[in-house]
């Protein structure tokens, strides 16, 4: 199984695990609420308080109402008030019936007015109820009257101007209450059926919830995996680039920052890899080229030897050539001299070239050095000036700087012109020696820019074409740089940089 699928699955795990939880404990705590809500306790109880305050309520009102019919025939209201006896016997009976009031109403002028009232001794009442308003619409009805006020009463016309009233008190919201039992049975008998609906469709929406909670956590725990996995298999791509020996392969820094890190790291060691494959490579070029050039000193020599030899056994002999013939013979000698001169210099060159001492330190004065060098190319054709900084002091070999001096103003006077000028300057910049050797010659041919230091480059028609690596080799066993680049206005700019001994560190440039 790949890591990617392994991440997957471990994300899906952690996210579908809570998820299939909190559905199941919803689920419970919803089929147990559904379950305490029908109860079968619950419906019986409102189906008796039902029952019992319908039962309640049609005794009181019967009572009410035949306890009015009944004193209709039988008035304790014989005149338009009662006389201290009719009261107690109204009083009596209304204590014997228990109800809590009877009342008499008149009509005057269209509107029932209330005459006299009557109610059970020990009963106290804060105000009278006055139900002259309902009076008439209870007389066209059946003949009960239920109040707001708190009164449940029946109403029987005495004569076509009295009205008799006889009632009980109860609650305000008596029959409110009534009411809400009523719509509370009815509600419960409704909700057991949308219970049983209400069930199918929780269901259906939990399992849809969870399947869409899936889906979106199928979705998020791809794009983390992906996110994690995509920057390590393009680690893993890299690394066998790398290992088929592709030291250029490079990665894009990017997910977490472990995967970041880790991906700067390995740019940063392909990077030292190709770095050390190129000095190696470098390396065992300069090896072969070393060794090219000490075969080819050792070459010289042993052919040089014999004819140096043979041209001194010649001119000790020149006095024996006829006088016709010995001014051609000595002018031969001479030019013979001259190459085997030039091919000694040559094999001395690629000698040096092949085994370069190891330098010798020793605190000396750059500008000094400089100064003494140039003096050895002083020529008609080409002038030489030299401007200097004064004591430029650094920890050096005299013998290996003043060779790579020679090397950079010898080049120089060869690229200009008869009567040019080269110019040859040494000053401090910070903490470096500087020489600069300057000319107005060319400048760098395009093809060779980019290898000027390699052995045996040049565009010269003579030269072995080892002076700049020489002078190359000679500034890195100093630490130092030498760099060869284009003169603004024409020519070349050959710059020597040495660092400069601790007692000047602190030095102003000149």
């Amino acid at each position: 199984m790949t890591f990617r699928a392994r991440l997957l699955l471990t994300f899906l795990a952690l996210a579908f695990v809570p998820i299939l939880v909190m559905a199941l404990f919803t689920l419970d705590r919803l089929e147990r609420s559904l379950q305490l809500w029908s109860t079968p306790g619950v419906q019986h109880a409102l189906d008796a308080a039902l029952e019992t305050g319908k039962t309640s309520l049609t005794r009181m009102q019967a009572v009410v109402v035949s306890r009015a019919a009944s004193w209709q025939t039988d008035s304790p209201f014989p005149a338009p008030r009662l006389d201290a006896g009719a009261r107690q016997k109204a009083q009596a009976e209304l204590r014997e019936s228990g109800l809590d009031y009877v009342q008499l109403y008149r009509l005057d002028k269209g509107a029932w007015q209330l005459v006299d009232e009557t109610r059970p001794t020990g009963v106290l009442a804060v105000e009278k109820i006055d139900l002259s308003a309902e009076i008439g619409a209870a007389l066209a009805g059946d003949k009960l009257i239920r109040s707001s006020k708190g009164a449940l009463a029946g109403v029987q016309a005495v004569d076509p101007q009295r009205a008799l009233v006889v009632g009980m008190q109860v609650s305000p919201d008596f029959f409110q209450k009534v009411e809400r039992v009523s719509q509370g049975v009815g509600f419960y008998q409704r909700f057991g059926v949308v219970r049983d609906v209400s069930r199918t469709y929780i269901w259906l929406l939990m399992v849809a919830l969870v399947v869409a909670l899936s889906l979106a956590a199928l979705w998020a725990s791809a794009t983390l995996a992906r996110g994690l996995t995509r920057p390590l298999g393009r680690l893993g791509d890299a690394v066998e680039r790398v290992a088929a020996g592709d030291l250029s392969a490079r990665v894009k820094p990017e997910g977490a920052r472990e995967v970041v890190a880790l991906g700067r790291r390995f740019n940063a060691m392909t990077e030292r890899l190709g770095a050390d494959q190129e000095a190696l490579r470098e390396a065992e070029r300069e090896a072969a080229w070393r060794e090219v050039a000490r075969r080819l000193a050792h070459e010289f020599k042993n052919i040089l030897t014999p004819m140096s030899l043979s041209l001194h056994r010649l001119r000790r002999r020149t006095g024996e050539v006829r006088e016709e013939h010995r001014t051609a013979v000595e002018e031969s000698l001479l030019a013979l001299s001259g190459g085997v001169d030039q091919l000694a210099r040559l094999a001395e060159q690629f000698s040096q070239y092949a085994r370069l001492p190891e330098p010798r330190f020793e605190r000396l004065d750059l500008d000094r050095l400089v100064h003494d060098a140039v003096r050895l190319h002083e020529r008609e054709e080409v002038s030489l000036e030299v401007r200097g900084a004064g004591p430029l002091w650094i920890e050096g070999d005299p013998l290996l700087l003043a060779r790579a001096i020679h090397n950079l103003v010898l080049n120089a006077c060869e690229a200009s012109a008869a009567g040019g000028v080269v110019e040859v300057r040494s000053r401090a910049d910070d903490g470096e020696a500087v020489v600069e050797v300057l000319d107005r010659g060319p400048g760098l041919a395009p093809e060779v820019r980019d290898r000027l230091f390699e052995p045996y480059v040049s565009t010269k028609r003579r030269g072995s074409g080892l002076g700049l690596s020489l002078v190359r080799d000679i500034a890195a066993q100093h630490h130092g740089t030498i760099v060869l680049e284009d003169r603004e206005g024409g020519g070349a700019r050959a710059r020597l940089t040495i660092p400069r001994a601790d007692g000047n560190q602190g030095e102003g440039s000149a």
